[in-house]
């Protein structure tokens, strides 16, 4: 594996780098956490929605399917703890990262005490290596001094300081998400669609992504189908749009552009919104954001539960519902382009179509 590459890195901020480290984390951690919720939503599809419930009544190919995908899952939370750490100190918090991310399973902190248990093992491992050694420890410093000292100090403080408070804090989460009615139930929903279809894989979407991939990891399924059925209603919208609105709101070009945006909504591929987004932003945002939240609102609603965190069209069949998950995806898209082919002015006389072309957009 490539290290990672940090260019002027002690110009940036301890936020900035805590974020940076957190995102790395993150972009490792996705691999497992879509393997791991694909391979068991093929094991519900062989086996049955409720497989999972009845592990030790059956012995099919569905139930080691089941397995490997539960295994796989058990491996998220170490994998972010692990990669924060190495994002922020290089290989020598991989082995405590690991470790911390166990530990986090262990106590029931969750995706949240992977994240504290990253963070902390990446610092002590900075710390760790500004101590000055004699020339002939220096080869041992990262391969036992540092991974056995870190993984000790930072386990016992996980253990004994931060652990309770986290694990109450994700008690009361999970408490308060489970036991919510119908009309918070929406709210939540919409806040979530909303979000995700804000920035289009920008700071916004990706901060609600970060907490519903990790109240998934932690086995509460509900939110990611309100993140990924809103998130695919956006590009199919502005499609619909272009097509609603026709030549007179729309370039040529854009039409033209839109046609992939059926296929990347398909998949769940938000940034063909972008060029959209740029050059009329208010109109665009608040038209997707619409459509998103009334459908990341009736996801909740509907209990709606997607083990895959990402897939689009892959992944439906294997939703608690997948008739529903489609019905509210077109749903969303529909209000999204409808809205947006109402909001957008129709284009100015001799507009050129190219990039530096969205003042008349306004």
């Amino acid at each position: 594996m490539a290290d990672i590459k940090r260019k002027n890195g002690s110009k940036k901020s301890q936020l900035v780098f805590i974020k940076d480290s957190i995102m790395t984390g993150i972009s490792y951690m996705i691999p497992v956490i879509v393997g791991g919720g694909v391979i068991q939503a093929v094991a519900k599809m062989l086996g049955g929605y409720n497989i999972g419930n009845n592990m030790d009544k059956i012995d099919s190919l569905a139930k080691v399917i089941m397995l490997l995908g539960q295994n796989m899952m058990n491996f998220v939370v170490p994998a972010i703890a692990a990669f924060i750490a190495y994002a922020m100190a290089d290989k020598p918090g991989i082995a405590p990262g690991l470790v911390m991310g166990a530990i986090a399973m262990k106590l029931n902190t969750g995706f949240v005490g992977g994240l504290v248990g990253g963070i902390l093992v990446g610092y002590l491992v900075i710390g760790f290596k500004k101590i000055k050694v004699p020339k002939a420890l220096s080869g041992i410093m990262p391969i036992l001094i540092i991974p056995t000292c870190v993984t000790l100090i930072a386990g016992l403080i996980m253990f004994y300081i931060l652990g309770v408070p986290i694990s109450a804090f994700m008690k009361a989460l999970t408490g308060m998400l489970t036991s919510l009615n119908g009309g918070s139930k929406f709210l939540f929903g919409a806040v979530i669609g909303a979000m995700i279809c804000a920035d289009h894989g920008g700071p916004i979407n990706k901060t609600a992504a970060l907490f519903v991939n990790g109240l998934n990891a932690d086995g509460f399924l509900i939110p990611t189908s309100a993140k990924m059925c809103a998130g695919m209603t956006a590009p199919l919208g502005i499609a619909l749009a272009t097509f609603i609105g026709g030549k007179k709101k729309f370039s040529d070009g854009e039409r033209e552009q839109a046609k992939s945006l059926v296929i990347l909504s398909s998949v769940y591929v938000q940034e063909g919104v972008i060029p959209f987004l740029l050059k009329d932003p208010v109109r665009v945002c608040i038209s997707c954001m619409t459509g998103g939240a009334i459908t990341g609102g009736l996801c909740m609603m509907s209990a709606l539960e997607s083990p895959a965190v990402h897939g689009g069209i892959f992944v439906i069949a294997m939703t608690s519902n997948p008739l529903l998950f489609v019905g509210y995806w077109l749903l969303g898209a529909c209000i999204t382009g409808v809205l947006y082919a109402v909001l957008r002015r129709p284009l100015p006389e001799g507009y050129v179509d190219d990039e530096d072309s969205s003042m008349g957009l306004f």
